[in-house]
Parts: C-alpha cells; sequence; structure tokens
C-alpha cells in the first residue's frame, strides 16, 4: 500500500520518519493522509498496533486529538499514537497520562562515528525466517505476558509480511543445536539503511551479542548514507547502540490507551 501526500520537512530526521512512514504503509491495509498526519489501518491484523495507529506530525490540541483518533481508529479495543512533532507529544503528554493513556518514547539514532572498540563477529550467521519468528514471539510474550494467542498469531503475520516487503536480512547467534539465541535484522531501501529488533533471550545475555549484531549490520551497511536504528529512549541498549558509533537526531512519543480497561 502506497501512501499518497509528502512527508512535511527536510533534512535527516525527516528523511528517516518518511523511510519509517513508507515501511509501515507498505505492511497496512490501508494508509492514507488526515489531519494533524496519517493514519494506518489493518483490518486483517486489528491486533497489531504498528499497523493500526495514527501519527501526527503537526501541532493539535487535546480535544481535537481525541476527536481526531476516534475517528480514524474506530472498532479497535485500543487507541495507539505516535507523535512525532515534540512540542505537542510534550504538551498533551500530561493529559493524555491524566486520561489513562500510557506514553513510551523512542528515539531515532543514526550512525555518525566509529565504534569504541572492534568486536569478534565471527560466529554470526543468518537467521532463517522461521527461526525469527520464534524470537519474535519469545520477545512479545517477554514484554506483553498477557497478550492472547490471536494476538501473537497476528504478530507473527505481521513480522513474516513486513520481512517479506522489504527484502529484510536476519542475522543471529545460534546454540549447538541450531535453536536462535540472539537476532536482528538489516534492512536497505536505496541510499537509507536501518537495523531493527535486537532481541536476545535471557539464557543468553551479557555475552555480547547484541553489540556484535548491530556492529554486523552497521557494517554491512557502510555503502549507505544513512544507517539509523530506533531506541526505547528511557532503557540500557540506547547507551550501547551510542558506544557502536549512534548519536540521537529525534525522538518520538507513542501513546497507548486500552478501550477496556478505560471503560
Amino acid at each position: 500500500m502506497t501512501l499518497a501526500g509528502s512527508w512535511p520537512g527536510d533534512g535527516t530526521l525527516a528523511r528517516l520518519q518518511d523511510q519509517l512512514r513508507r515501511s509501515q504503509g507498505a505492511a497496512a491495509d490501508e494508509a492514507r493522509l488526515v489531519g494533524p498526519g496519517w493514519v494506518a489501518r489493518t483490518p486483517s491484523l486489528p491486533w497489531v498496533w504498528s499497523l493500526n495507529h495514527l501519527k501526527v506530525y503537526e501541532p493539535i490540541s487535546f480535544p481535537d486529538l481525541l476527536v481526531v483518533v476516534d475517528e480514524v481508529l474506530s472498532g479497535l479495543p485500543y487507541r495507539h499514537v505516535m507523535i512525532e512533532h515534540e512540542p505537542t507529544a510534550d504538551e498533551l503528554e500530561g493529559s493524555l497520562r491524566d486520561a489513562g493513556w500510557t506514553v513510551d518514547t523512542e528515539v531515532i539514532m543514526v550512525i555518525a562515528q566509529p565504534p569504541d572498540r572492534e568486536v569478534d563477529t565471527s560466529a554470526i550467521t543468518e537467521i532463517i525466517e522461521d527461526q525469527m519468528l520464534v524470537l519474535m514471539r519469545e520477545w512479545l510474550i517477554e514484554e506483553r505476558p498477557s497478550s492472547s494467542e490471536e494476538a501473537l498469531d497476528q504478530i507473527d503475520e505481521y513480522n513474516r509480511r513486513e520481512g517479506r516487503l522489504l527484502g529484510e536480512r536476519r542475522f543471529g547467534f545460534v546454540d549447538e543445536q541450531g535453536s536462535p539465541l540472539a537476532i536482528t535484522k538489516l534492512r536497505i531501501d536505496g541510499p537509507i539503511a536501518w537495523v531493527e529488533d535486537v532481541y536476545t533471550t535471557p539464557e543468553a545475555r551479557g555475552r555480547g551479542y547484541a553489540r556484535a549484531l548491530v556492529t554486523n549490520a552497521v557494517a554491512l551497511s557502510t555503502g549507505s548514507e544513512l544507517i539509523f536504528i530506533v531506541a526505547d529512549d528511557n532503557d540500557w541498549p540506547k547507551t550501547l547502540y551510542q558506544k557502536i558509533g549512534f548519536q540521537p537526531v529525534g525522538r518520538c512519543k507513542t501513546f497507548h490507551l486500552d478501550m477496556r480497561q478505560a471503560t
């Protein structure tokens, strides 16, 4: 699905936001411009938040935002909003929290310097789709233990769909039996490359797998004009990525409301 219209602004951050917009639009059933931004809807995968959300890139008031959200995300058991216009996100955060919304902040980072040290990447192998799905499901269960089997199955399909559409490569570490222990994805679209979904199983943490995988992905992308990664602004991997050479260029706040709890 191609989203009609153009992304506002220019420069590094705008290019990366546009890349993320186009990748999400490609995987969604429908993507269209609305008032303060654009909306992605995917009735075939209603439990996938990434494909059923409103993305805001222009100023909007709290009451007006709620009107737009209810209009474009009606019929879903949740409301999911990403606000990329940082002043608006900061202004609305208090009101949204008071109304029961949760908030997460993601930071977009680009390679700006060499890594602080070399690492051994010789044991890294390419991961097939089935191995990827095993790790992605394990990660989701760890992050959202209350997820239903229906939601897990839909997110499996989302990971499968997105990976095939974007032609991603997957790299990881496996144990002696071939079971995957850690993974990251590499996507390259013309001049832009991005590293996605860095995950290590709990029993394999502390071995340097994440650093090695991200370093390897960056090395494979050295011909790209921009290499980026998106991280939780309040979690430790951001510091690791900075050591590898990534620096922040912008932030996006994501607000989520479970309508079942809200009522």
